[in-house]
């Protein structure tokens, strides 16, 4: 069978299970949009604020997220393996990562709160956003608890029961800002901290969902929790996985989560264009990245079924989809940019500098998708320390050094700090393709 029809002939499960793997990370994206677009409508300073909690959060969150991947890995190759015990070790050690992890984090959140004042922020962000930021530090808990759920159902093929849950956890999540926000149906109005309130909440009972339906539906763990040396064991395990990926996005976001920082060292309106345009590219983002995370389940389980065959064809089929998707995207954020800031904001200042965000991020839009795919593949070769560098290369050595130069050195403001960003992607993406290439030639039969 030739390469070709064989990559289409791989296509096909891999885009079953991708799609509702994105729409699932779509609608976890549209919370944070509901929180954008609605708390735009309190004030410019509400904006910024809830873009400098946000900011912090996420590296925090996705650092996590990264580190949580490694259940996706290992539950996804013992499935292919037919290993049902590793599959269940591997749920209840997320579990326990994702509860300790998250304790440790939230509760380091309000130590370290107080020093962010001296970030430089315009007067007033981080007063305003101090509520929401602690609040939904907490729900970084369920978040991830939500994420190992997932993971779980989802490498053995089982995507759709997470997508609906987590459906009606966006739902539940708009509705609640609507009250808690605006102070409607009787409730007081709590604006930026009514969208934690209401992040909170809605994590909470999602993670419960979903949670239930893992440990009393059909596909439940075939062993029981216990805390033991071999849960511990596992827990390691996953972790020495799992660090390299939480690094690698940590490296990421934390590089955005920077530029926001020195973006808002130019005022606020910068930094709440800055959060217009940075919630509508990790909107587009969450496509490509639902295709990498369906395509590590697929590496994985033919790694695990010893079908070394097949992992080019499955990924060229997974690029292939990302270059589409986000050919689309390039040309909506390109020619819509008005109209999609027009819909965040009335403020005409912020405006104008978000439509120039938006038509650098759709033009960057096509190697963001080939580098998180790439990272999704490598991810199921359980080759994650050469990505981990390279990511840091790409955003710490490029992206943040040429995109302060071009903001403050230059003079371009936010629209050359995204210029820098840009830059570092188109690093990234060449060396994972070339990784990937690298590490599926033929005479690598051991991958």
């Amino acid at each position: 069978m030739s390469f070709a029809r064989t990559t289409l002939r791989e296509l096909r499960p891999t885009l079953r299970l991708a799609a509702p793997i994105t729409a699932g990370q779509v609608g976890q994206m549209l919370m944070g949009v509901a929180d954008t677009v609605m708390v735009g409508h309190v004030g410019t300073l509400a904006l910024a604020a809830c873009a400098f909690g946000n900011n912090v959060l996420m590296v925090v969150a996705i650092a996590g997220f990264g580190v949580l991947t490694a259940v996706s890995v290992r539950v996804s190759h013992a499935h292919g393996a037919g290993m049902v015990h590793t599959m269940a070790r591997a749920y209840y050690g997320g579990v326990g990562l994702s509860v300790i992890g998250g304790v440790l984090c939230a509760a380091g959140m309000h130590l370290l709160y107080p020093l962010f004042h001296h970030l430089g922020q315009a007067p007033g962000v981080v007063e305003e956003a101090t509520a929401y930021t602690l609040i939904v530090a907490w729900s970084l808990i369920p978040a991830w608890l939500t994420a190992t759920a997932r993971s779980y159902l989802e490498s053995q093929n089982r995507p759709w029961p997470a997508f609906w849950i987590m459906f009606g956890g966006v739902l539940l999540n708009v509705g609640l800002n609507w009250i808690l926000i605006f102070g409607n149906l009787g409730a007081p109005a709590l604006g930026l901290a009514g969208a934690g309130w209401a992040t909170l909440i809605s994590r909470v009972v999602t993670f419960a969902a979903l949670t239930w339906f893992v440990l009393a539906g059909s596909s439940a763990p075939v062993e029981r929790w216990k805390p033991d040396r071999a849960w511990w064991r596992e827990q390691a395990a996953l972790l020495r996985l799992g660090t390299p990926t939480g690094l690698q996005l940590l490296s990421e976001v934390g590089a955005f989560a920077a530029a926001a920082l020195l973006i808002g060292r130019l005022g606020a309106v910068p930094l709440a264009a800055h959060q217009i345009a940075i919630t509508c590219a990790s909107t587009t983002f969450m496509f490509p990245l639902g295709v990498a995370m369906a395509s590590t389940v697929r590496i994985a389980q033919a790694l695990g079924a010893g079908r070394q065959d097949l992992l080019r064809p499955i990924g060229a089929g997974a690029w292939f989809v990302g270059l589409v998707v986000m050919s689309v995207f390039t040309v909506v954020l390109v020619v819509a940019g008005p109209s999609i800031a027009r819909g965040f904001v009335e403020d005409p200042a912020v405006i104008v500098i978000a439509v120039q965000l938006l038509v650098i991020a759709g033009i960057f839009q096509l190697v963001d998708g080939v580098q998180v795919v790439g990272s999704g593949l490598l991810r199921g070769l359980r080759d994650t320390k050469a990505p981990m560098w390279i990511t840091v290369a790409a955003y710490w050595l490029i992206a943040l050094p040429l995109g302060s130069w071009l903001a403050f050195g230059r003079g371009q403001g936010a629209a050359g700090m995204w210029v820098g960003l840009a830059w570092g992607l188109v690093f990234a993406a060449v060396l994972l393709v070339l990784r990937f290439v690298g590490k599926t030639r033929a005479d690598r039969p051991n991958v």
